[in-house]
């Protein structure tokens, strides 16, 4: 099985399982790789069959966010992630179905074949140039700015192996859906205390007083606008953050 299915959803539904079915995917992939004891890929799910008693599918994905959100709030709090996510509303049939077909995804993917796949899931763009970002050193910081859901970090940590994502990044999001990947982009890195920053679009931007625009970076990357990015350079960007090198791909 290559994804969880959607199509049982109705539009009201649909961001809470679009959601939720992301979140089980990178829980499962976390038990595959070792990292969390075994739930929803257990045999048989033979721990939650003897002691459910009278607690239902949504219940034990419910318990399954809960415990997850002690390291990693973002993504697994949809409190935090807006009013838009009501993981309430996520049908009992589906929520049974999904947690029996979570062990069955393709948990073993190469990190770079996994996050675009969770990317597409959320409805956001895959297409970058990561070849064109730079040599990041281990002492510099790098804003990635809303737009991409710190894929783009994910790609520096992953190949360069002397950077982290919570040492050396900060990923701005404008969106539930960036925030839920830049979430699980943490997750797979094993990094809990990721700098998020939420709701930083050009609106907030503009703010002199916005948190991003009093803080000193090394690098500024992001989608290119061609590409459908936020920011242009000579418009907006090389204003705000005039210290730093500033990458668009």
């Amino acid at each position: 099985m290559s994804e969880l299915d959607l199509s049982g959803l109705s539009a009201e539904q649909r961001p809470a399982g679009i959601w939720t079915a992301a979140l089980l995917h990178a829980l499962a992939r976390d038990e595959a790789a070792g990292r969390r004891q075994q739930r929803l890929t257990e045999p048989g799910l033979a721990t939650w069959t003897r002691f459910r008693g009278r607690l239902t599918s949504s219940d034990f994905i419910e318990l399954l966010l809960e415990d997850a959100t002690v390291l990693h709030r973002i993504p697994f709090d949809a409190s935090v992630l807006g009013e838009t996510i009501r993981p309430d509303l996520l049908p009992e049939a589906i929520a049974g179905s999904w947690v029996k077909a979570a062990a069955f995804l393709p948990l073993t993917a190469p990190p770079a074949d996994y996050i675009a796949r969770q990317a597409r899931l959320l409805g956001l763009p895959t297409r970058m140039a990561r070849s064109d970002l730079h040599v990041v050193k281990s002492h510099q910081k790098v804003l990635e700015l809303a737009g991409t859901g710190g894929q783009l970090a994910h790609h520096l940590v992953s190949s360069q192996g002397d950077l982290t994502l919570q040492d050396n990044f900060t990923l701005a999001c404008n969106s539930w859906q960036e925030l839920t990947l830049a979430g699980i982009v943490a997750l797979d890195l094993a990094a809990p205390h990721t700098d998020f920053i939420a709701l930083a679009g050009i609106a907030e931007l503009r703010s002199a007083e916005h948190a991003l625009r009093r803080r000193s970076f090394d690098f500024v990357i992001g989608l290119h606008p061609e590409k459908g990015g936020l920011f242009r350079i000579e418009d907006q960007l090389s204003i705000w953050f005039p210290a730093a090198r500033i990458l668009l791909v």
